[in-house]
């Protein structure tokens, strides 16, 4: 029988990673709404993701100019907040 295995990626919880990810998942959203306006397919695109992807891409640019920046939250524990968003 086939298992999952979980590894804990050192490069995946880079800040230039997680943006390019971030970026990567607000490209796919647009172009989706892009879709549903010029095809009016009727998607749902949850703004409410949009909005959390824009919050954690700007807390991590900060954070990438001053390490002290939102210190009692390491860039791990907001990798895995932004990688279970980048998931949905």
């Amino acid at each position: 029988m086939l298992y999952t295995r979980l590894t804990d990626c050192i490069e995946c919880a880079s800040i230039p990673a997680l943006l390019n990810d971030i970026n990567c998942k607000l490209t796919d959203l647009a172009n989706d709404q892009y879709n549903n306006i010029v095809f009016s397919l009727n998607n749902y695109i949850s703004g409410e993701l949009v909005n959390d992807l824009l919050n954690y891409k700007q807390i991590l640019t900060y954070k990438s100019c001053n390490p002290d920046y939102a210190m009692p939250f390491s860039v791990q524990m907001i990798a895995s907040r932004v990688i279970v968003l980048i998931h949905k």
